[in-house]
């Protein structure tokens, strides 16, 4: 089984994809897809620490969101990958497709994601579809068909609420797509967008309130995500503040349901924000979050 989160190229995001490739917490049956958002020295260091540890990785050639693909000359260039053997090229199925995109040197495999039906179909008979090793596509029958034994079943697992608050309502609730036991039928791998959702901001709006986002697998394997939320809702002021109302919910729902495999060293970290109280900005504790669903993810998968 391999699993392949797909990822924005944010500051926190690859701050946190470092991490776990320095402390060996990704592995063979992870994947992640990086879509470039910035030009950064945060991304050019992932990747050079990705190379250095050979993990395998994929980065998307024509990103879709944001500017980083509209600027041929980079600040921080990302190094050469066409003989790095377990980088696999990527793209994504858009207007500006191309096939040279999927280009691959020795022992490389190419992936590729396809958003829709009527694009996967006007391609399905090229040369350049042919050659592709993974496909990734939502769980549809009609882009199913097409894909065939190389669909990889890419989810939105998170559930966005008009407003952060909105989470009060709904506090638990199942982490869809994370098929880690066995592949989705007639799939060979799966891949989600973690804590950060399909859908792209490139500046985030206020919230009057703040959510702690905590996945966590069951007893019998299945996988869920908490939400704690802030109490002090009625205006912008005392982020920090909000941060403690929510991490005090945290601290005290882990105990019972945050042990064995869900007890990881991002969790503990995360935990350790209460006592001394510490405020380390929402930056980090969304890196946290997203370390603690990885490490996870390494232990779930490390068990088939």
């Amino acid at each position: 089984m391999t699993y392949y989160p797909y990822l924005r190229g944010r500051m926190y995001d690859m701050l946190a994809l470092e991490a776990l490739v320095k402390a060996d917490m990704l592995g063979p049956h992870i994947v992640p897809i990086i879509e470039p958002v910035r030009d950064s020295k945060e991304l050019q260091r992932t990747v050079q620490a990705l190379i250095a540890a050979q993990q395998p990785f994929s980065l998307i050639a024509n990103p879709q969101v944001s500017l980083y693909g509209l600027h041929s000359a980079k600040r921080y260039p990302l190094p050469t990958l066409s003989n790095v053997p377990f980088f696999h090229p990527a793209a994504i199925l858009a207007n500006d497709f191309s096939a040279d995109f999927l280009t691959t040197g020795p022992q490389q495999t190419s992936l590729l994601v396809a958003p829709n039906y009527p694009l996967l179909a006007a391609y399905q008979q090229t040369a350049a579809l042919r050659q592709v090793a993974g496909i990734l596509i939502s769980n549809e029958a009609r882009l199913h068909a097409i894909a065939g034994d190389r669909a990889i079943q890419l989810t939105d697992s998170l559930t966005t609420p008009e407003h952060v608050a909105d989470y009060q309502q709904l506090p638990d609730e199942f982490f869809s797509g994370a098929l880690w036991a066995q592949a989705p039928f007639g799939y060979q791998g799966f891949g989600d967008y973690s804590l950060m959702g399909q859908r792209y901001f490139d500046r985030g709006m206020p919230e009057r309130a703040i959510a702690l986002h905590v996945i966590y697998a069951t007893a019998d394997g299945t996988l869920r995500i908490h939400h704690f939320v802030s109490d002090s809702n009625a205006s912008m002021r005392g982020q920090r503040q909000k941060f403690f109302e929510a991490l005090t919910k945290l601290t005290a729902w882990a105990p019972t349901h945050l042990t064995g495999l869900n007890a990881t060293p991002a969790l503990q970290e995360l935990l350790a924000l209460q006592t001394p109280p510490r405020f380390p900005g929402l930056g980090v504790v969304k890196k946290l979050a997203l370390m603690h669903h990885f490490q996870l993810m390494h232990r779930l998968l490390s068990l088939t």
